[in-house]
C-alpha cells in the first residue's frame, strides 16, 4: 500500500499523479488498468482505478479490483490520505454486483429504501424458469430437485438463524415432518460414524467417547442423563457417568476398544470359559473405580449432591466373537455382581433398533413428535435382547413408560 508518508512532489502533474498509482500497485498478476478522475480540485485529487486481475496459470482475467485513492495539498507536496482511500472489491462478482447495484438505485429501479441481491438478467430468468417448473412438478420430482439444491447447499457455511428464515414459509405439519428427517439422517450418520469406528481396529478410545458422549441416546433410555463430571476421586478419571432413569442414582459407564481378540478363553482341561487377560484388567480397574467412588460418598453427597449409593458400572469392549464366546460372556455377567461387560457389536444393535423403529415411526405421518421421541427412548436391555423367532420383535413396546 501507499506509505501515507511519501509525498508526492507539488509540481505533480494529475497524469503523473496516476502514473504513481499504477506503479506503487504494480505486479506481475495485473493486467490492463482503468483510471478515471473523480475529483479534481485546487488542493484535493480523488481517482478511481480499476485493475484486471489475472489469472496466474492461464493468463486470463480473472475478475476486476477497485481503488480509490484520495490525495491532498500540503505545503511539502502532494500526500496520500489512507483514511480514505481503500480497495472496494477482492472477489471476482463484488466489482459487477456494485456497479449493476448503483445503476439501479441512480436510475430509480428500486425502492427508496431496502436491502437486495443482486443477480443479473439471464440468472434472473432462469430463476422464474425453475419456480415455474417446480410447481409444475409432481411431489417425486420436488424431492429430487430439493436433494439436489441441498446437496449444494451443504458446501455453503449457513447459520441456523437464515436456515429458520428460509423454512419460515412452510406450515406446522410440513416443518414437524423436515425436523423428523433431519434428526433420522443425523442418527443415521451418527451411527455409520460407530459402526465405522468399531469395525476400525486402530480405532482410538478417544474418538469413540467423543461419538458417544454427544449421542447418549446409542445406551438407550435407561439413563437419563449424562454427568459432565469426570473426576470423581482425586486419581481417577472415569469416561462417563450417567444418571439412571428409572431410581435416578448414577453408573459408571467405561469405554475401551472393539479389539476382535475373544473376551472370553476356553479352558479345555476343565471345559469353562474364564475371562481375557484384557477384560481381567479392565475388571480390575472398574472394581477400583467402584470402590473409591463408595469410599468417598459422603463427601460427594456434601460437595455435589449426587448419591454414588451402591455404585454400578457397565463396561463397553471388544466384539461378540461366536456364538460359543457370546454365550460364555452372557454366563460370566449372570455371576457378576454390579458389573456389566457389553461388547461393541451390542451397543451397535441398539443403535440400529432405535434408527429402525425411529423409520417405522417417520413413516406413519400421523405419529405425533412425542411418539418419535418415544422411539430413541428404549431401553439398553430391550434393545440387545434378541426376541425369539415366533415372537413378534416389536410387540410390548407400545407399553413401555416413557
Amino acid at each position: 500500500m501507499t506509505d501515507a508518508k511519501q509525498l508526492i512532489p507539488r509540481t505533480a502533474s494529475l497524469e503523473d499523479i496516476k502514473v504513481e498509482i499504477r506503479n506503487t500497485y504494480s505486479n506481475p498478476n495485473i493486467g490492463k488498468t482503468h483510471q478515471v478522475v473523480l475529483k479534481e480540485g485546487p488542493r484535493a485529487y480523488r481517482i478511481a482505478t480499476v485493475f484486471e486481475i489475472l489469472d496466474s496459470s492461464t493468463g486470463d482475467v480473472h475478475h476486476h479490483a477497485l481503488r480509490i485513492d484520495a490525495y491532498k495539498l500540503t505545503r511539502a507536496g502532494w500526500l496520500t490520505q489512507e483514511d480514505k482511500s481503500q480497495w472496494i472489491t477482492s472477489e471476482p462478482d463484488e466489482l459487477k454486483k456494485l456497479v449493476a447495484f448503483i445503476r439501479s438505485v441512480i436510475e430509480r429501479q428500486f425502492p427508496s429504501d431496502g436491502t437486495y441481491h443482486i443477480v443479473d438478467e439471464t440468472t434472473y430468468q432462469s430463476l422464474e424458469e425453475l419456480i415455474h417448473l417446480v410447481q409444475q412438478a409432481d411431489p417425486s420430482d420436488k424431492l429430487r430437485l430439493l436433494q439436489t439444491i441441498l446437496t449444494d447447499i451443504s458446501r455453503t457455511p449457513i447459520v441456523p438463524r437464515e436456515l429458520a428464515e428460509a423454512f419460515s414459509v412452510g406450515n406446522g405439519e410440513f416443518l414437524n415432518n423436515v425436523a423428523a428427517a433431519a434428526r433420522m439422517v443425523n442418527y443415521r450418520r451418527i451411527y455409520d460414524e460407530l459402526t465405522e469406528l468399531v469395525c476400525n481396529s486402530t480405532a482410538s478410545e478417544s474418538a469413540i467417547q467423543n461419538l458417544l458422549s454427544t449421542n447418549p441416546w446409542l445406551f438407550g433410555s435407561e439413563y437419563s442423563e449424562l454427568v459432565e463430571r469426570r473426576t470423581w476421586t482425586r486419581d481417577d478419571r472415569l469416561d462417563f457417568m450417567l444418571r439412571r432413569t428409572i431410581d435416578d442414582y448414577l453408573e459408571i459407564i467405561e469405554i475401551k476398544t472393539p479389539f476382535a481378540e475373544p473376551l472370553m478363553r476356553y479352558d479345555d482341561s476343565h471345559d469353562s470359559y474364564f475371562p481375557s487377560a484384557k477384560l481381567s484388567a479392565v475388571l480390575g480397574q472398574v472394581v477400583r473405580y467402584i470402590e473409591e467412588v463408595e469410599r468417598q460418598r459422603d463427601a460427594i453427597i456434601a460437595k455435589d449432591g449426587y448419591d454414588t449409593l451402591k455404585i454400578r458400572a457397565r463396561v463397553i469392549i471388544g466384539r461378540d466373537g461366536n456364538q460359543e464366546h457370546q454365550k460364555a460372556l452372557h454366563n460370566f455377567n449372570a455371576h457378576l455382581h454390579r458389573v456389566e461387560i457389553i461388547t461393541f457389536d451390542q451397543l451397535l444393535r441398539t443403535g440400529n433398533r432405535v434408527l429402525d423403529l425411529f423409520q417405522e415411526a417417520i413413516s406413519e405421518p400421523e405419529l405425533p413428535e412425542a411418539t418419535l421421541n418415544a422411539y430413541e427412548n428404549i431401553s439398553f436391555e430391550e434393545m440387545v435382547t434378541e426376541p425369539k423367532p415366533e415372537e413378534d420383535p416389536f410387540q410390548g413396546y407400545e407399553d413401555i413408560p416413557f
